[in-house]
């Protein structure tokens, strides 16, 4: 299953215009989520959960740590994202070194790319993930 959309999302392309609120709002309600800030989701774990909704056991979420809080525990999270990628030759570029400084424009710019991604990729999910429990993963 190769994803010829995900590298064709350019920087003008509308999920770049895609609004803070909006994104936080989108991942709060579909993972069960309480982000108050884009930088929050700097550590990887957001990223990872989004895409195991997306490839249902794709990332063993048992080794995600969502309480990472210094910047090598963040790139261990991002190692278990790239995987899932490389595994669903999903061709996007992830900025490790940026998104772990957790500054806001590089971390909306992937969320808004992880949106557009997942806009683009939920229509092949027929109905989304019926009984998806983001806290039972």
């Amino acid at each position: 299953m190769s994803h010829a959309t995900d590298s064709a999302i350019g920087m003008m392309d509308g999920a770049y215009f895609t609004s803070r609120n909006d994104i936080l709002n989108f991942l709060n309600d579909l993972l069960d989520l309480n982000l108050t800030k884009i930088e929050q989701t700097a550590s990887g774990a957001v990223a990872c959960q989004l895409t195991e909704y997306i490839f249902p056991g794709s990332v063993p979420m048992s080794k995600v740590n969502w309480a990472a809080r210094t910047q090598p525990e963040y790139i261990d999270n991002y190692k278990l994202l790239q995987k899932a990628f490389n595994k669903y030759k999903v061709q996007r570029y992830v900025d490790v070194d940026k998104l772990i400084r957790a500054k806001y424009q590089d971390n909306l710019e992937f969320c808004q790319w992880l949106k557009a991604f997942f806009d683009q990729t939920a229509p092949m999910m027929r109905g989304g993930r019926e009984g998806y429990d983001p806290v039972a993963v």
